[in-house]
């Protein structure tokens, strides 16, 4: 089958904060008629336990790698797939990917010692992953596949747009930069998970990616995140630059591990997709970049103010 939005490349990093202790971890693949790619980041504050029976690392470290693990291994299996979503989501993503974190959960702590409170998880993590199905009029399905507040993103002709609703007791993603909200729904052996899905069809040329909050966390508004990819985009000769800017700049912000998976769609090489976000790139320099850029930090009601037009187009995918 001949596909009119067929993959062009991917992009990945996966950044720790502190060396050999990062909580992140993704994965990705693709065949002939699917693809798939995920973000995981293990809850570094419910999941803080160590154990010698993990060399040393968090719980959380082990989860999300074990989550990865577990998201890349299913997919490969049950790929070609004549399944739906929902049916794979529920009966295979779901529980499986629980089953796998009980089967590694840590033995008892033989000193006694137990680290207590209504917060703390065993195994937690986090899961933003992007599924995407080919379709015979040469169209793509995408499905956003998540718990937690990792999050999956379209980036096409008219910006970007969140796929994603956090499940966190604050969600509007503009209000999540400026106020700590309580996690809820992440994988983890103790209490139940609940994988939230949506699907978009794609006839377009377009970017899917899935990213851990330390990408998006750290900037004081939405629209500097797109602001980031695509300025690195636009000053990289390629992919393997773009990547390195990307990586570079959120690494001059982050203070936290940082996680990025991306695929892009339909363009067919790096110029072609450098070009079609020539025009986005030059509208939200001038209509949002600039006037942020002259914007004391304290000044959180300008920053709303430009937000109310942003979130428009950002938030079509969650709110019609």
């Amino acid at each position: 089958m001949s596909n009119t939005l067929s993959l062009d490349f991917v992009l990945s990093f996966c950044q720790e904060k502190i060396p050999s202790q990062g909580e992140d971890s993704y994965c990705y693949s693709f065949c002939d008629a699917a693809g798939m790619l995920g973000t995981f980041d293990g809850c570094g504050g419910s999941g803080a336990k160590k154990h010698a029976f993990y060399s040393g690392h968090t719980e959380a470290y082990i989860a999300s790698r074990l989550c990865a693990g577990s998201f890349f291994d299913e997919f490969r299996k049950e790929y070609p797939s004549e399944h739906t979503v929902a049916w794979l989501v529920k009966e295979v993503f779901e529980p499986r990917t629980v089953q796998r974190l009980r089967n590694f959960a840590p033995p008892a702590d033989i000193s006694g010692f137990r680290i207590k409170g209504p917060s703390v998880r065993t195994l937690p993590s986090t899961a933003a992953v992007a599924l995407m199905r080919y379709e015979a009029d040469g169209s793509v399905l995408v499905t956003a596949i998540w718990a937690g507040d990792s999050r999956v993103y379209i980036m096409d002709s008219l910006g970007l747009s969140q796929m994603t609703t956090d499940h966190t007791t604050v969600t509007d993603p503009m209000e999540t930069l400026y106020e700590d909200g309580i996690l809820e729904n992440v994988f983890c052996t103790d209490k139940p998970v609940k994988l939230w899905c949506k699907t978009v069809r794609m006839t377009e040329p377009f970017v899917v990616f899935s990213a851990t909050d330390g990408c998006f966390g750290y900037l004081s508004t939405p629209m500097e995140f797109e602001g980031v990819l695509l300025t690195a985009l636009q000053k990289s000769e390629c992919v393997d630059a773009w990547e390195k800017q990307l990586r570079d700049f959120l690494g001059s912000i982050a203070g936290d591990d940082y996680t990025l998976c991306l695929a892009a769609y339909g363009y067919g090489d790096y110029e072609n997709l450098q070009q079609s976000f020539a025009v986005r790139y030059n509208y939200l320099a001038k209509n949002f970049l600039l006037p942020l850029s002259n914007l004391p930090m304290e000044d959180r009601e300008s920053r709303q103010n430009l937000w109310k037009p942003y979130r428009v187009n950002y938030m079509r995918y969650i709110e019609g």
